[in-house]
């Protein structure tokens, strides 16, 4: 597989993860993040970070997993604007 696909497939991943995980726990707005919830975020960040890039710790990996998941952000957006049984 090509290193920079899995790197994105890998960054999908963890991002549903993280918004599943976020949902559970019944924290829909960063408004009601406390300064535990964002240290807590921050520790997981960095927790899974090998998992989105793995082995490819060059720019190149770096940039395409932020891409991919501002394009995951942003996609998620616009169908929870959309799918109000979603949101």
């Amino acid at each position: 597989m090509n290193p920079l696909l899995d790197v994105a497939l890998r960054s999908i991943a963890v991002y549903l993860f993280m918004i599943i995980g976020l949902r559970i726990f019944g924290k829909n707005q960063l408004s009601q993040l406390n300064a535990g919830d964002v240290i807590l975020l921050l520790l997981i960040s960095n927790a899974v970070q090998n998992a989105m890039v793995g082995s490819d710790t060059s720019l190149q990996g770096g940039l395409v997993a932020a891409l991919v998941l501002f394009a995951a952000n942003f996609g998620l957006k616009k169908l929870m604007f959309k799918n109000k049984k979603l949101k």
